[in-house]
C-alpha cells in the first residue's frame, strides 16, 4: 500500500486562504473596504486542496479494502468536533442576545438550528445572517458539500478509472461554466435560496484535486515549482481582485480551472527546511478551526462590542485587530485542548467497538 506524503506548502496555502476568509467576513473592521473582492474563491481552493489531500491520504487505503463506513467515520471524526463547537458558539450568542433583549431568535429556534448543525443539515428557510443555510455558523455550508463529495467519492472509488475521473471533472467544469454564465460568476451556494448550487461549486475542484494527485509526477509539471512566498502572493493577489463586473465570470473560471491547479501542483513540489515546515504546519493546523470558528466568534464579539459601546466607527480597526487575535488564539486553543483530545477519544471508542465486533 503506497504511503501518503506530507506537503507542507499546501498546508501553508490553506492557512493563507483561511486568513483571507477571516479578514473578508469583517473587512470593514480592518479598513479593507473593496479588498478581497474574490475572497469567496478561497472555498473553491479549499475544495481542490481537499481532493488532492484526500487522494493522498486515502487512495491507498481504499484500494487496499477500506470501506465506505470506515472512510466516512474518519472524515466525520476529522470535521465534527470543531464544527459542533462553532455551532455552539453561534447558539451561545443567540441565547445571550435574547436575554439582553436584542435577539431575533427564540430559544426553540436556536435549539432547532443547533440540532440541524449537529447533523450538518441546512436550514433552507433561513431568514437570518443573509439568509444563510447555517445561521449559527454560515461557513458550515461548504462543510456540508465537503462531506457530500467525500461520500460520493468513496462510493464510486473502485469504478473511478483515470478516464472516468477526467470525464467527471470535465462535466463538473462544464457545470461551472454554465453557473458562471448565468450568475455572472461562481459566487453561489452559500445561502438558503441557492444552496444546492453548492454541488456545482464542489464537484470540479474536488475531482480536479484528485486528478492532480494521480498525475502529480508528470515531468512537465516540474516547471510549476516555485518558492512558497511566490505561491502565497499569487493566491492573495487572486483573492484580492475586486468586483470586475462582466469579467467576473471568466476570471472565476480561469482561477478555478488554471490558477488553482497550478498552485496545488506548485505547492506539492515545494521543499522546505525544518523550521519552515513547522511554520507551514502550524498555518495548516489553524486553517480549519479559524475557518469554522471565526464567524460565530465575530458575531459574539461584535454583539458584545456593540452592547458595551466598544465597537464604534472610530474604534473598529483596533476592535478588529483584537477580534482577529482572539480568533487565532481560540483556534489554537480549540485545536490543542479540545479537537485533538476529543478526536483521540472518539477514535479510541471506534477502535474498541471494532475489536469487540470482530471478537463477538
Amino acid at each position: 500500500m503506497p504511503k501518503s506524503r506530507y506537503y507542507p506548502a499546501l498546508d501553508g496555502l490553506r492557512g493563507v486562504a483561511a486568513l483571507c476568509v477571516v479578514l473578508m467576513h469583517r473587512h470593514v473592521w480592518f479598513g479593507l473596504d473593496g479588498a478581497l473582492g474574490h475572497g469567496f474563491l478561497a472555498v473553491d481552493f479549499f475544495f481542490m486542496l481537499s481532493g488532492f489531500v484526500i487522494a493522498n491520504a486515502y487512495d491507498g487505503k481504499l484500494a487496499g479494502g477500506m470501506g465506505v463506513a470506515a472512510f466516512m467515520r474518519a472524515r466525520v471524526l476529522r470535521l465534527y468536533p470543531m464544527l459542533i463547537l462553532g455551532a455552539a458558539i453561534g447558539a451561545l450568542w443567540r441565547l445571550i442576545a435574547l436575554n439582553l433583549g436584542v435577539g431575533v431568535l427564540g430559544v426553540w429556534e436556536v435549539a432547532n438550528l443547533f440540532g440541524r448543525a449537529t447533523f450538518v443539515l441546512p436550514a433552507l428557510h433561513s431568514r437570518f445572517e443573509g439568509a444563510s443555510a447555517f445561521p449559527l455558523d454560515p461557513p458550515m455550508w461548504s462543510l456540508f458539500f465537503e462531506l457530500a463529495i467525500n461520500l460520493v467519492y468513496v462510493a464510486i472509488f473502485r469504478w473511478l478509472t483515470p478516464g472516468r475521473l477526467a470525464a467527471l471533472a470535465a462535466a463538473g467544469f462544464a457545470a461551472l461554466v454554465l453557473l458562471a454564465a448565468t450568475n455572472g460568476g461562481i459566487d453561489a451556494g452559500d445561502v438558503a435560496a441557492e444552496f444546492w448550487i453548492g454541488f456545482v461549486r464542489v464537484t470540479f475542484p474536488f475531482l480536479a484535486g484528485v486528478l492532480l494527485h494521480r498525475f502529480r509526477d508528470f515531468a512537465s509539471l516540474a516547471r510549476l515549482k516555485a518558492p512558497f512566498w511566490v505561491q502565497a502572493l499569487l493566491l492573495v493577489a487572486v483573492l484580492n481582485v475586486p468586483n470586475i463586473g462582466w469579467a467576473n465570470a471568466p476570471f472565476d473560471l480561469i482561477c478555478v480551472g488554471l490558477v488553482f491547479p497550478a498552485l496545488v501542483i506548485s505547492g506539492s513540489l515545494t521543499e522546505s527546511r525544518p523550521a519552515e515546515t513547522q511554520a507551514l504546519r502550524l498555518m495548516g493546523d489553524l486553517s480549519y478551526p479559524a475557518y469554522v470558528l471565526h464567524y460565530p466568534l465575530y458575531v459574539l464579539l461584535g454583539g458584545w462590542g456593540t452592547v458595551l459601546g466598544l465597537l464604534k466607527p472610530d474604534t473598529q480597526f483596533a476592535f478588529g485587530l483584537a477580534a482577529l487575535a482572539i480568533v487565532l488564539a481560540a483556534s489554537w486553543a480549540a485545536t490543542v485542548f479540545y479537537d485533538r483530545p476529543v478526536r483521540a477519544w472518539l477514535d479510541g471508542v471506534a477502535r474498541r467497538r471494532a475489536r469487540l465486533a470482530e471478537a463477538g
